[in-house]
This record gives C-alpha cells, sequence and structure tokens, in this order.
C-alpha cells in the first residue's frame, strides 16, 4: 500500500514521499524489504533504540515521536504518540476489516472468556459463520491459534480481523482488556455489541486504582456509536456510570428484577445447572452443563447478546444444552473418590466466585483441597485477599508457583501466607510436584487454580514447559 494512504487521516510532521509499503510492524526482528516500521515504547523495550536496526534491514519509512535521529534516506514521519497512531495505521493498512464483520466486545475482570465462547457456539449451532478471538487464542477451522495476549496488539488484530473477513466470517467474538484499550489495541475497531461482565479487583499494577481500571473499561462502551448496543449487568454497581455515560442504546441482565433478561429462579448441582429466564414479559428454561451461579451471568449476557443477533429462543435453548465446559475453565476430571477441577481463576473475585459454588454444590462428606500461587511482577495487593478466600473454604492448601517472573518467588509466597488463617497448608515451589501431593489425597475436591489452559511456567524471561492440565491427565494415566 502506498505510504500516503497508510498515513489517511493521521497527524504527522515529515516529507512523505509516495513510497509502497508491503508490511508494518514495530518489532524490529520483523522488518523486511520495503517495511514500515513504528517506534513504540514497550514495558521493557522501547522501539526508538531500534531505529537503525531496522533501517539496516530495509525498513523504507519510520514512525516516532520526536527522538528518532535525522535520516537522508528515508523519512521519519514525526507523531504525538506512536503507539495510538498506530491502530489507525494497521486499520488503513488492512483496509478497515472490521467495519464489514458483525464484531462483539466482551470485557469486565471476569467472565471474558466463557461468555464469549458460549456466544461463539450458539452463533455457529445456527448455521451462523463466527471466529471468536480472547485469552484462549484465535479460533480457525484448523483449531485455536494462540496470540499470546487476551486482545492482540493492533497490528497482530488488524490482521487476524482481515484474515476472518476474507475467510467469509461474519461474527467475531472476542475479549476486550482493560490492557488493549488503554494502550489504543482496539480503538479502530468497529464494535457493534459491547458486553460488560463486572469490575474486580484486577491489574492494578497497571492502572494504579481500581477507578483507573474502570475508566480503561468505560472507553470501549463511550466509544460505540449510536447504531451499537451495550449489553450491562445490571448487578454491578458500576453498570449505572456505564449508562450515564453512553450515547447508544443498550440491554441489562441480572438476577435484579428491573433487568431486560432477569434470572428468576435456578438450581444447581456439581453436574449442571438450571434457570428459569424472563425476558420481555416470557418465562423460558435454559439447562447448561456449565456449573456455578456466576456462569449465570455468562449465560445470560450470550442469550440477551444473541436475541439481539436475531437468533430464536427455541434455538438458543437448545445450543445451551450442548455446550460443553470451555478448556481451563471449571475442566472437571474424576480420579478415584476425587474430583479434579482446573480453572484460570486468578483474582480475588474469581476466587470468590469458584470457592462459593463449590462449597455449596459438594458432597458434605468431601474436603476441599487447593492448589494455587500469584504471578509475580503483577498486584501484589490481591494476594493476601487471594489466600484468605482459600483460607475460608479450603480443608488444605499447597502453594505453590504461578508465573513468578523476576519477583522473588518467596516474597510471593509470603504475601499469600498473610491471607491464611485456621486452615493447614503446605508450600510445594515445584507446581507439578504440589499437583500430584494434592492428586493423593482421598475423597476430595481439588481445585488447581491461576493457569487453566497455559502450557509455560514463567520464570524470569524464560517460559518452562508446564501444563496443569497434562500434570493431571498423566497422573491419572499412570495411577
Amino acid at each position: 500500500m502506498n505510504l500516503q494512504s497508510i498515513l489517511k487521516n493521521i497527524k504527522y510532521q515529515g516529507e512523505v514521499e509516495n513510497i509502497e509499503i508491503s508490511n508494518i510492524t514495530y518489532d524490529s526482528r520483523k522488518v523486511k524489504e520495503g517495511s514500515l516500521f513504528i517506534a513504540i515504547s514497550g514495558q521493557n523495550e522501547d522501539g526508538h533504540d531500534y531505529i537503525y536496526e531496522a533501517v539496516n534491514k530495509g525498513a523504507s519509512a519510520v514512525i516516532a515521536n520526536g527522538r528518532a535521529p535525522v535520516l537522508d534516506n528515508i523519512p521519519i514521519i514525526q507523531v504525538s504518540n506512536p503507539r495510538k497512531v498506530m491502530s489507525k495505521i494497521a486499520a488503513n493498512f488492512y483496509n478497515n476489516p472490521s467495519k464489514e464483520l458483525n464484531i462483539i466486545g466482551i470485557t469486565g475482570t471476569n467472565g471474558k472468556t466463557t461468555t464469549t465462547q458460549i456466544i461463539d457456539y450458539i452463533i455457529k449451532a445456527n448455521n451462523k459463520t463466527s471466529s471468536s478471538l480472547g485469552t484462549l487464542g484465535f479460533n480457525t477451522p484448523s483449531g485455536m491459534i494462540s496470540t499470546g495476549f487476551t486482545t492482540p496488539e493492533s497490528i497482530e488484530l488488524q490482521q487476524i480481523l482481515d484474515t476472518i473477513k476474507n475467510g467469509g466470517i461474519e461474527y467475531v467474538p472476542m475479549e476486550i482488556s482493560s490492557h488493549a484499550i488503554e494502550l489504543y489495541r482496539t480503538n479502530d475497531v468497529d464494535v457493534n455489541i459491547a458486553i460488560f461482565t463486572n469490575i474486580g479487583h484486577d491489574h492494578l499494577d497497571f492502572h494504579k486504582s481500581i477507578e483507573n481500571y474502570f475508566n480503561a473499561k468505560l472507553k470501549l462502551f463511550t466509544q460505540l456509536n449510536k447504531k451499537s448496543t451495550a449489553i450491562l449487568n445490571i448487578d454491578d454497581p458500576y453498570t449505572k456510570k456505564i449508562i450515564n455515560k453512553i450515547n447508544c442504546n443498550y440491554s441489562t441482565y441480572g438476577f435484579n428484577k428491573k433487568a431486560d433478561l432477569y434470572i428468576k429462579d435456578y438450581s444447581l448441582n456439581i453436574e449442571k445447572s438450571k434457570a428459569i429466564i424472563q425476558y420481555k414479559g416470557e418465562l423460558f428454561e435454559l439447562e447448561t452443563p456449565l456449573i456455578g451461579k456466576f456462569n449465570l451471568y455468562n449465560l445470560s449476557a450470550a442469550v440477551l447478546c444473541t436475541f439481539e443477533l436475531g437468533i430464536c429462543k427455541n434455538d438458543i435453548i437448545k445450543s445451551i444444552k450442548y455446550f460443553n465446559n470451555i478448556p481451563g475453565r471449571l475442566e472437571k476430571y474424576n480420579y478415584k473418590s476425587n474430583t479434579i477441577i482446573i480453572d484460570y481463576a486468578h483474582t480475588p473475585d474469581a476466587f470468590s466466585n469458584i470457592f462459593k459454588s463449590i462449597f455449596e454444590l459438594k458432597n458434605k462428606n468431601k474436603k476441599i483441597i487447593t492448589v494455587f500461587g500469584c504471578g509475580g511482577n503483577r498486584d501484589s495487593s490481591k494476594r493476601k485477599r487471594m489466600g484468605k478466600i482459600a483460607s475460608n473454604y479450603s480443608d488444605y492448601i499447597y502453594i505453590t508457583n504461578d508465573n513468578p517472573r523476576f519477583e522473588d518467588e518467596d516474597k510471593i509466597i509470603d504475601n499469600i501466607c498473610g491471607g491464611i488463617s485456621n486452615t493447614e497448608y503446605q508450600i510445594i515451589k515445584d507446581r507439578k510436584k504440589a499437583i500430584i501431593s494434592a492428586m493423593n489425597n482421598e475423597n476430595s475436591i481439588i481445585l488447581i487454580l491461576g493457569k487453566g489452559v497455559e502450557e509455560y511456567q514463567i520464570i524470569k524471561n524464560k517460559k518452562i514447559n508446564h501444563s496443569d492440565i497434562k500434570t493431571v491427565k498423566e497422573f491419572i494415566n499412570e495411577n
């Protein structure tokens, strides 16, 4: 594409020549002949330090923020915020694919992945084309492809949306994280339906306060156009703040009778859940293999969304009945007298939801054995709270590592232990050994929390192979 076309509707300084651009990237390692290199500042690196490397590899032009060198051989285009501009550049380069797709953006602390996957499943079950995008990866005909992010960087995101569009897909249910919103990754994605699940205690290492965290989420809704629709959890106190700020139509769901889609009654057990839903004055029953009251919120959001898409009630009910558990989300295994449950829960709210549900549903004779850790170089204030929640519901706890990164693993564990009282616990830093030790208990529900489908441990800057799911499966097969 011509450089001038790529820079359409962007304010910049510098001479723009009639140059053909064959590739755009912010990673100097991916620069090739004909590339436009965008120098952005990351958490640990600054792209401005790699401009010479990019030029030497064949970059035809560079986007920078004023700190770039003066070069005679290629144009250096100055902008105030390269990261923000990168979103528009990516959308221009891939011809704004989201304008030709039905984008369903799901945001919130908990429930994004489950809600996304339920919506994707219902759409596909009703002979419509859909491709989900989120924590589990990018859903392709050949399976999930990991992107490494809940919401990819804007260049990768626009490229994925372009691939989806070219594949003839109509709907894209996608998770939109607060990081992605704050870092402008989704600025130039046209969202048709935006769903709000909830706000809890998470990512304060990045956002610094709950209000900043919420305000990042809020941007998704304030950027919606009048033709878009917001779907909001009426039971979350932040929903009122969203309603006061948006200019589009909205619908609500929840246990509050004032919700447009109201959960009137429900029954839960360890195998399935049932709910009586009221919508537009009509009552109907849902049955799902998903367990836990918190999953009724995810289901309700998905049902309300698919109503908005024009899928009829009976088809939605039929689809939900056969929806299986999502990998790494309350994934269950049976071993002798034990039930093993693997889940991605890594926030106080997610912990509270899971523990309350399991405690209510479990056989009174069964113990709850919990295995978990907390991530390093992330919000440390939640560790003590998670320790306290685990302590309130568990009969025994194994504290282990969960992506310690560059932080002292003993410090992380001490933070967790600060919340534990009146519950026996054991520290086993090797996560695989901790899981195996837990599974040697009898007549227990064993909760393995924090990693879900992740297949690695991050120790310093290295990813070490590890899978909670693989560890459990291997133990069961060998014993």
